[in-house]
């Protein structure tokens, strides 16, 4: 992995623009590095100025080409800090980090929303969002206490991706049990989440729902098959940009990733597979975009919400993300042969609806607790 204090913002820029490192570890670097505007081959452009709005998400997601009407607007992008996973998102939000658009996903809204973080969104200053499609309008989680805190924008897969050459036996044969496979002890990685990556182990332990672990006999057997996982695994990560390489150079056989790594080693020429488990199918997820309570630029928030939605910025995503997006405009500027490339659907509850949905974490302190144990090798 490239660390940020070998480059500075140059340089980061040339090796981005030359391929030697990939859009989401570009997008890592610049925010260790404080810049905004670094999302796209385009020179960087500071956005430090005080009446820009901030956006607070994930990291990959500061490409100009995913914001179109607001940096025709405004001349640049917005300005961007990322999170590791949502939890350090609530976290440092409740202890007074300041943000103007958060970027939550469908499994976590509801603790966004009780951490008192959203405010209510007023649908009617949204021109795009009768153009949501409406099983993703209508989802759970959009409202919360009768008011809308949460706008749907795209949707995915977490799985495992493996290389096929080195992995020849689970063609045709894939299962979350590869991660348990003490024949490639030391070259398997596993996203360091609890819903990416414990909750697999709770599909393995037959649980009635690998997402509630209120019951200590579910927590138990789950944290059992953790504990087997675990010395198997070279790492934990949130950083897809690290599974990538690895997988890459062959110095690990599989890992957990979102099916945007797909398309980027698929484009590479490495010979990967996504595995669709026999157990479960992928795990599926849909992630949008909410308005801080404390925000100072409503106005902007409104506007980047709507520049998200616009029907350039889905068809983009979908053919360079290889995500799902939650409108039908920006479906239809895609073709089917794309679509199916990407073995995507018009219709996300096709897809959704065909793995494991992920939920809201039922008892996720207990569960975050018997993690950190595990990792820690009690």
């Amino acid at each position: 992995m490239v660390e940020v204090k070998d480059f500075d913002a140059k340089a980061i820029v040339a090796r981005y623009r030359s391929g030697k490192i990939s859009r989401r570890e570009f997008g890592r670097l610049a925010g260790m590095l404080g810049i905004a505007g670094m999302g796209s081959a385009m020179a960087p452009q500071i956005a430090t100025a005080a009446e820009t709005a901030m956006v607070f998400g994930w990291a990959g997601y500061d490409d100009e080409n995913l914001w179109p009407t607001y940096v025709k607007k405004y001349g640049s992008l917005p300005r961007f800090t990322f999170w590791g996973d949502e939890e350090e998102g609530v976290t440092k939000m409740l202890a007074g980090f300041e943000a103007d658009v958060m970027f939550p996903c469908s499994y976590k809204i509801k603790k966004w929303n009780e951490a008192g973080v959203l405010r209510a969104i007023d649908t009617s200053r949204l021109k795009n969002w009768n153009d949501i499609l409406p099983s993703l309008r209508n989802m759970p989680g959009v409202v919360q206490n009768g008011e809308t805190v949460w706008v749907p924008v795209d949707w995915g897969l977490t799985s495992i991706i493996y290389r096929t050459d080195l992995a020849p036996e689970y063609v045709n044969n894939e299962s979350w049990s590869i991660l348990w496979d003490q024949k490639y002890q030391g070259r398997l990685a596993c996203f360091d989440s609890l819903v990416d990556c414990v909750a697999i182990a709770g599909i393995m332990a037959n649980l009635k729902n690998p997402y509630d672990y209120r019951l200590q006999s579910d927590l138990d057997a789950t944290r059992n098959l953790m504990r087997s996982m675990v010395p198997n695994l070279r790492y934990f990560s949130n950083d897809s940009t690290t599974m990538e390489q690895g997988l890459a150079s062959g110095e690990l056989i599989a890992a957990t990733v979102w099916n945007e790594s797909v398309v980027r080693l698929k484009a590479e020429g490495v010979p990967v597979a996504y595995m669709n488990p026999k157990e479960s199918g992928p795990m599926t997820w849909v992630c949008g975009l909410s308005i801080a309570k404390n925000t100072e630029f409503e106005d902007q928030a409104y506007e980047l919400i709507d520049a998200m939605l616009e029907p350039d910025s889905r068809a983009y995503e979908i053919r360079e993300f290889g995500y799902g997006v939650s409108t039908q405009s920006g479906f239809d500027m895609v073709d089917e042969a794309t679509l199916a490339e990407l073995g995507l659907s018009k219709t996300p509850d096709d897809i959704l609806s065909a793995g494991s949905f992920q939920e809201e974490i039922q008892n996720e302190a207990g569960l975050q607790a018997m993690f950190d144990e595990v990792k820690a090798g009690l």
